[in-house]
């Protein structure tokens, strides 16, 4: 994955946040004046993109609700005063964020930030690109997002809370992101023929697991596996982890002599995955199957096996890179945040810092928010903000003589 770095001279290249320090984000501020204000402008204290702002640099700084953004409003007003002019002076209360946020154009908002993070996350070619679903807890809203496995960035991110959820906005979020030359992987919900249809038709590939809600496929493709034909061609690719005490193996077989009996849309291979883990002298073994669409594009001259491995796996960084951060570091399931569009808002505001974060190559979110907490000075550069040029966006007025 490619990144732009400033590497800077002497003393001012030390960093207490960054190994390297990574090209400032200088698009967020004027991307921010795109959201439409469905306030009118009498009374109005605050404008949506200083409101916006302000709540990105709290959660950047682990304060996650409502009251702890007030907070750091107050607290941080001589820094912001000395560094963002522009921002100074404006000490929204938590009433204003719940108001404000609660009643935001979702739809817009989801679509400007969308092609925005899209706009600054470099994919590489046949980058995996995974699709899933997490429900916010108490609110029966859930939201469905793509994330890029190696730049860790969320594309798109799209909530309903009608029935079928997952399966009905998946496919709607596949057509907000350009997924020509990537690999969508997804659990076995997403192992839906209209579904495959449209992405070979992107010319895009598919790594998708293969469940009961395909009870004949799946039966099919564990027969393969079981009881293989003569001369039946399999790759076979085993990787093996230790941590913790306990060891993985992984074993992926891969073959391409079944796909024109199962008929499915752009099918180029099936796999099945064998899992052994070692634990304290107990071992478990679990085998679970799947469909694949690699196009010669996009495959080359790479192994087949290792190539569906490394989806296979890269998939689950959207739990462990996405849904685990907004729950464990940002306290989404704990957090009391239900009125109107607010809890999706706030979902959207958290995916923007975590997508930000693993762009400047962030590891410990917890550690990286103390510092930021300690001394902001890195932030406000890491955003752009201090490069904002206040007078073509906040214009003084002239008074007549």
């Amino acid at each position: 994955m490619c990144f732009k770095y400033i590497i800077l001279p002497g003393r001012s290249a030390y960093s207490k946040i960054f190994s390297v320090k990574p090209e400032p984000i200088t698009t967020l501020w004027y991307t921010l004046h795109s959201i439409p204000d469905y306030r009118r402008a009498q009374g109005r204290r605050h404008d949506l993109p200083t409101l916006l702002t302000l709540a990105i640099l709290a959660l950047c700084c682990g304060s996650a609700g409502y009251l702890a953004m007030q907070e750091w409003c107050e607290n941080y007003q001589n820094q912001i005063a000395e560094q963002l002019p522009f921002l100074a002076n404006h000490l929204p209360n938590s009433a204003t964020f719940h108001r404000v946020f609660a009643k935001l154009d979702i739809i817009a908002f989801e679509d400007i930030i969308g092609k925005w993070l899209q706009a600054i996350t470099p994919l590489e070619k046949g980058e995996g690109i995974a699709l899933d679903g997490k429900e916010i807890h108490g609110t029966g809203l859930c939201l469905v997002a793509a994330f890029a496995h190696i730049a860790k960035a969320v594309l798109f991110e799209e909530g309903t809370d009608s029935k079928g959820k997952e399966l009905v906005v998946g496919p709607n979020v596949l057509k907000h992101i350009t997924i020509t030359n990537h690999v969508i992987t997804g659990d076995a919900l997403f192992a839906q023929k209209k579904l495959c249809s449209y992405i070979t038709k992107e010319h895009a590939g598919y790594v998708f697991r293969v469940k009961g809600n395909q009870e004949t496929l799946e039966k099919d493709i564990r027969l393969f596996f079981t009881d293989s034909p003569f001369q039946a061609v399999i790759e076979t690719h085993t990787t093996v982890d230790r941590w913790k005490g306990q060891k993985e193996i992984r074993e992926v077989k891969v073959s391409s002599d079944i796909t024109s009996y199962l008929n499915w849309p752009g099918l180029t291979h099936v796999w099945l995955m064998k899992k052994t883990v070692t634990k304290k002298g107990k071992t478990t073994i679990t085998e679970s199957v799947g469909i694949v669409c690699l196009p010669k594009d996009i495959l080359g001259d790479k192994k087949v096996a290792e190539e569906v491995s490394a989806y296979i796996r890269g998939h689950w960084g959207i739990e462990t890179r996405l849904h685990k951060q907004r729950d464990v570091v940002f306290g989404e399931d704990k957090s009391m945040i239900r009125k109107g569009h607010a809890p999706q808002t706030m979902a959207i505001l958290r995916n923007m810092v975590t997508s930000m974060f693993h762009r400047g190559t962030v590891r410990n979110f917890k550690s990286t928010m103390r510092k930021f907490a300690a001394d902001p000075t890195e932030l406000f550069q890491f955003l752009g903000l201090t490069q904002v040029a206040t007078a073509a966006i906040c214009p003084r007025k002239q008074t007549r003589l």
